[in-house]
């Protein structure tokens, strides 16, 4: 007889886990996201000149208050200006991510000016996210010139 009961507990147990299931998988499909990847490659140009060793980063511009979340870690341009930054994120909301590049493009050549540069930032289009740890698809950013949208609040950012 224990040993009856013990099968209909098993049983009893199986049928709630599927009730369960059935119950919740469309709740768990209203969050479509989980790991989603990012690669970005262009070329940065300053007065006419490639842009050399400007900082970059893969950024999830949906931080928490005024902080932004990083996807990925800080990267360079090369001597020709070109730059390739790739990185992954999980989060349940399709990620707003952008580049931030802080560069010194408005500074005379040859002044070093400390750890004062100038933010300028790209939107990384929906279209160019894919789900998973590894990116399918690159965004080509194309040629940014550093001397166009910087505004006036991004001038000079001093850490």
């Amino acid at each position: 007889m224990t040993i009856c009961k013990s099968i209909q507990n098993v049983r009893c147990l199986q049928v709630r886990s599927l009730i369960l299931c059935l119950v919740f998988s469309p709740l768990l499909s209203a969050f479509p996201y989980g790991t989603q990847s990012f690669h970005i490659t262009g070329r940065l140009m300053c007065r006419g000149k490639p842009a050399q060793f400007v900082e970059l980063q893969l950024i999830n511009s949906r931080g928490y208050g005024e902080d932004n979340v990083e996807i990925s870690d800080i990267v360079f341009s090369d001597p020709a200006g070109y730059f390739e930054v790739s990185g992954k994120m999980h989060q349940f909301y399709l990620i707003p991510a952008q580049i931030f590049i802080y560069h010194e493009c408005f500074y005379d050549v040859g002044v070093h000016h400390g750890k004062c540069k100038s933010l300028r930032y790209e939107e990384v289009p929906k279209e160019f996210i894919t789900e998973g740890p590894i990116p399918r698809i690159t965004y080509e950013a194309g040629t940014i010139n550093l001397e166009h949208g910087v505004f006036k609040e991004y001038l000079e950012r001093c850490e």
